[in-house]
């Protein structure tokens, strides 16, 4: 089966200055068809033979170069360039085919030339000097017949086709190499710099500081590496949203590469951290004296979503070669000097000392010491008692998590629990937490014990959780406790992340039966908005407050709007931290429902609380 004649290009101009020649070409090139068809239509009838079908070509004329030039000129604005001039050597009186030809190949070098020319005419010698040859020229010698005629043609057409389809072939391989160079490149650009805020992120600070101090080394210079980490970043982000919290760090890193010389650099290392390198440090109050900087300009008031926002930051100094030698141990060192400045308040500048690295070296003890304690099962959970202020009850308990350390002894929960929280450690930790309370609850129960609320602490961290709902969910039905004895206790600033999500999350929970407590109250947001939007059952006032009712007359105004507050809203209010009868009794006089604290009964071990519950809690708080 032959292969069907592929769409080509036809278009010939013939430029020859005598009109005879054209007709000949005309004969040769496109024939008049009708006679012809007529005779393949009836060798067709008669024989049945299916006929070929003949090339056509389009056939231009031309009697000079100039008109020729022209021409060619019109087809190519037009979209539709010539394959293939046949041009006659002699013309005159205008521009001979040499000529000519120069001229059309100035304006299409793609144009394939038939010189047709008489053994008279110029000599090839003198033709090399005028053209130079190459694969779109052939010479056609006088006379020429027929066949001569239509194989060039077909020839000469077919391979200007040939050549343009190459030519796009080509075109297009390389617009795909370039697309995949530019891709090849962004995605190195998106590996090596912060898509947030432009600047170049970790990945490319060890490979930056790493070539600077092989400078610094051959040139005797010292380097100084500044961590900055901003102070109480995820307050912006919770009172004004993410899309805030964005702009205000897009907003650090350009005021942070404003302040810093062109052979500075300026990283993004963490979420809100970041990384400024200087060379050519001579003194270290000169870099003192560039920290204050960074940090008046990081202070400096911004409006953002139409809030005046203001920021500070807290920033560890390193400096190579006397702090180390190595990128990652100046970075490391800057990172815990920034980290002990922030213990000292906000907008604190540290240089690294070495004690640093000891408490960096307990806290990473700690934080292994935990991996280890969750597998060997040594934390424990102590139950400190709600009681109700009117009939003085037991209605309730906090779960607070211990950890006895053999040959340790206790470990207070100020020195694991943020080492947990930094770790990540305190996913499963809380997750341990909360199945034990809920196991040791419903076990009290099964032993006679009357019902009681069990509230369990829940961390941010916890609650961003992708499966805590369901984690929830199945501690229930793994211990068969009824949902409405558990109590989660969550903190203000957990309500304001990422909103939608938080709620869909407390309605989850609520038609689950879990009742929701607002911990620490009146520290954080304090807002009756959220408290109307939330499904919240119960407000824990913060102890701060409660320590202050004897002798603070502001903490004591606060504490009773708190508390009528929650009456309008038909929340259960809880006084925490109830150390004095004092407290108690002004508690009782604004109808506060339940408090817990030292006054009623530290935190028990569980075998302990169970005495309690069956005893009672005698004491002067009882209700009369």
């Amino acid at each position: 089966m032959k292969t069907p004649f592929p769409q080509t290009n036809r278009r010939i101009l013939i430029v020859d200055d005598t009109p005879a020649i054209h007709a000949d070409f005309r004969k040769i090139l496109a024939p008049e068809s009708g006679g012809e068809a007529d005779l393949s239509g009836l060798e067709q009838t008669l024989f049945g033979t299916r006929q070929s079908p003949h090339l056509t070509f389009q056939l231009d004329s031309a009697y000079q170069g100039q008109e020729a030039l022209k021409l060619v000129q019109h087809a190519l604005d037009e979209g539709r360039p010539y394959a293939l001039a046949f041009t006659d050597m002699r013309m005159p009186p205008g521009w001979d085919g040499l000529e000519t030809i120069e001229k059309l190949w100035e304006v299409d070098p793609n144009l394939q030339i038939a010189l047709c020319t008489a053994y008279s005419d110029y000599s090839w010698e003198a033709m090399a000097e005028r053209l130079e040859f190459g694969d779109q020229l052939l010479i056609l010698k006088k006379p020429f017949d027929t066949l001569e005629i239509r194989q060039m043609a077909n020839a000469l057409t077919w391979k200007w086709q040939l050549a343009q389809d190459a030519a796009l072939k080509m075109l297009s391989l390389e617009q795909t190499i370039e697309a995949r160079v530019h891709e090849l490149l962004k995605v190195s650009h998106l590996l090596q710099y912060d898509s947030l805020t432009g600047l170049p992120n970790s990945t490319l600070l060890g490979d930056r500081l790493t070539q600077s101090l092989a400078a610094c080394r051959r040139h005797d210079k010292q380097l100084v590496v500044m961590f900055l980490g901003l102070d109480r970043f995820k307050r912006i982000n919770n009172a004004l949203g993410h899309p805030a919290g964005d702009e205000m760090l897009k907003r650090v890193g350009q005021q942070l590469l404003a302040c810093v010389r062109e052979s500075d650099s300026v990283f993004r290392y963490g979420s809100d951290e970041f990384v400024v390198m200087l060379s050519d440090i001579n003194h270290p109050q000169q870099t003192r004296s560039i920290a204050e900087k960074l940090l008046a300009a990081i202070r400096e008031p911004q409006t953002i979503v139409g809030h005046d926002v203001s920021v500070t930051a807290s920033v560890g100094i390193s400096i190579y070669p006397d702090d180390g030698l190595e990128a990652i141990d100046l970075i490391k060192k800057a990172e815990t000097a920034m980290r002990n400045a922030k213990e000292s308040g906000p907008n604190e500048i540290g240089f690294f000392i070495e004690a640093m690295n000891q408490r960096a070296r307990e806290q990473q003890g700690i934080e292994s010491g935990i991996r280890q304690a969750l597998q060997r099962h040594e934390f424990v959970l102590h139950y400190q008692p709600k009681i109700d202020l009117g009939s003085g009850r037991v209605v309730g308990a906090e779960a607070l998590v211990r950890w006895q350390k053999p040959g340790h002894g206790w470990v207070y929960p100020s020195e694991f629990i943020p080492v947990a929280e930094d770790s990540g450690l305190i996913v499963p930790l809380s997750k341990w937490v909360l199945g034990e309370a809920c196991r040791q609850t419903r076990d009290w129960q099964k032993a006679g014990l009357p019902p009681i609320r069990m509230s369990v602490n829940t961390s941010a961290i916890d609650f961003r959780q992708r499966l805590f709902v369901e984690g929830i969910e199945q501690v229930l039905e793994e211990t068969g406790l009824d949902p409405v004895l558990l109590e989660l206790e969550i903190t203000e600033g957990v309500l304001m992340q990422n909103v939608d999500a938080t709620m869909s999350a407390l309605n989850r929970l609520k038609a689950l039966g879990v009742k929701l407590a607002i911990d620490d109250f009146g520290t954080g947001y304090s807002s009756l908005s959220y408290l109307r939007r939330f499904p919240i059952d119960v407000l824990k006032i913060d102890q701060s407050f409660i320590r202050g009712l004897s002798h603070d007359s502001s903490d004591a105004a606060l504490v009773g709007a708190i508390i009528s507050l929650g009456k309008s809203l038909n929340l259960n209010v809880i006084a925490e931290g109830v150390e004095t009868a004092q407290q108690l009794a002004f508690l009782r006089s604004h109808h506060c429902e339940e408090g817990q604290g030292y006054y009623f009964s530290k935190a028990l071990p569980a075998d302990a609380f169970a005495r309690l519950l069956m005893t009672g809690l005698p004491g002067p708080w009882s209700a009369s």
